[in-house]
């Protein structure tokens, strides 16, 4: 592989939850009070099918093949391969990051950052505008902090650049149709921040005029190495985050803390992680009381297709964490696979609840899609839940996106369909149930 982006290197080189809990970006005035991962709708009905797919992907990939037993990461990169000597610190809640404080600046590396990837290493550089840099730092993309311009490729990004109050920084978007963020939205809205596209479509002029001090990015697969070696090559720091491929909700969460080392925010971020940590885990344990386990199934069939969760994604450990056991608990992989419907309506008749959707927006879209899912138990009883309970009229779902920094509250929704006895005062923020 010839990579030429700098700080790169390959193996092939040398409770009771309700609203006034949910966390939300500060922006929006969503830490406190009533309610206001590429989602469901675009612009086009074309593009919000292949734009919901490419999310679905997005969230249930892992760095491991279907079916291997063995996450990928870190744990198979010798320590001294990726950070030099002196204090660090893994970072709790995450698995895909390493930081490293060197005191006049800390290394930031980054393991396998898309879906297939092994021992892919990205290093960065961070420190202060107004500390001198030593001549013998490692090797890496270096960027000065604050950051004060960010482009985000992201919704994820969104979500955590707002919750660390730092939103005023986002100067662009990838795919502004799909952003959920009601003050970003209103930007996008009026003409003031620019979307600069995605993939192998990126405006790279407008991307050179805005000249952003870091673009948040992520892979798919090893094929997004071009667009991102050509934005290397404009001189452009891009930073590679991962937060999709871990497997635990909570690991998701936790690129917060990543995230915060770019504008200083450490203190902050671990303290809003904490919360985060903590809450999930009081849920966690209130499910456990729980006398059943419901069977959950998920998604639906996109052009003959049905791509579900593997077995140890982090949608499972959802499911398992709400007190529910996955329809597809024995796969042994972390990524989405592609089950023929035949062999989903067979299984399916095990399942007590049916959630996440996709485009469906009732029962009737369900059986449209194939009248022979009208067998299944959880149309017959009602036990339908959607994750698009928060959309806006671009088909922006804020599930993909202030979700990742909310895996508490989705953690409670789903706790409140799988056992409603054990949280009967909380309202549904994510989900709604299907008629």
């Amino acid at each position: 592989m010839n990579i030429s982006l700098p700080g790169y290197r390959s193996s092939d080189k040398t409770y009771t939850a309700n609203k006034a809990e949910l966390i939300r970006p500060a922006t929006v005035g969503l830490i406190a009070g009533s309610a206001p991962k590429a989602q469901l709708d675009s612009i086009a009905h074309i593009f919000r099918l292949a734009a919901a797919l490419l999310i679905f992907l997005k969230a249930c990939a892992s760095p491991e093949g279907p079916g291997n037993s063995e996450p990928v990461g870190r744990e198979g990169i010798p320590v001294e391969s990726y950070a030099p000597a002196g204090d660090s610190s893994d970072i709790s809640g995450a698995g895909g990051f390493r930081v490293t404080d060197r005191g006049l600046y800390r290394v930031l590396s980054v393991y396998n950052p898309w879906q297939g990837a092994r021992s892919e290493i990205f290093t960065y550089i961070l420190a202060d505008r107004d500390k001198e840099l030593p001549a013998d730092i490692p090797a890496g993309t270096v960027i000065r902090t604050p950051a004060r311009s960010v482009i985000c490729m992201s919704t994820t990004h969104i979500a955590m650049i707002d919750l660390l109050g730092e939103t005023a920084s986002i100067s662009a978007v990838s795919g502004g149709g799909l952003v959920y963020n009601q003050v970003l939205r209103d930007r996008i809205d009026n003409g003031e921040l620019p979307d600069i596209g995605y993939d192998n479509n990126l405006d790279y002029e407008k991307i050179l005029e805005l000249n952003p001090d870091v673009i948040l990015a992520y892979g798919v697969g090893a094929g997004s190495m071009a667009w991102l070696g050509r934005l290397s090559e404009l001189g452009m720091n891009v930073v590679m985050v991962g937060e999709y491929l871990e497997k635990t909700p909570l690991e998701q969460a936790g690129w917060i803390r990543f995230i915060a080392h770019l504008f200083n925010r450490q203190e902050m971020a671990d303290s809003i992680f904490a919360g985060i940590e903590n809450r999930y885990a009081e849920l966690a344990h209130i499910a456990a009381t729980a006398e059943t386990a419901p069977v959950v199934m998920s998604g639906l069939p996109w052009r003959g297709s049905w791509f579900v969760p593997g077995g140890r994604s982090h949608f499972a450990s959802l499911v398992s964490d709400a007190g529910g056991r996955y329809l597809w608990e024995d796969n042994r992989g972390r990524e989405n696979f592609p089950v023929d419907i035949e062999s989903v309506i067979s299984r399916g008749r095990q399942a007590d609840y049916w959630i996440n959707t996709g485009t469906a927006q009732s029962a009737g879209d369900i059986l449209r899609t194939d009248s022979r899912l009208g067998s299944l138990p959880p149309l017959a009883a009602g036990n339908i839940y959607n994750n698009n309970a928060r959309t806006n009229r671009y088909g922006g779902n804020d599930y993909w996106e202030s979700g990742i920094v909310n895996p508490h509250i989705i953690l409670a929704d789903l706790v409140s369909i799988f056992h409603r006895k054990l949280l009967p005062d909380h309202e549904q923020v994510y989900y709604r149930k299907l008629e």
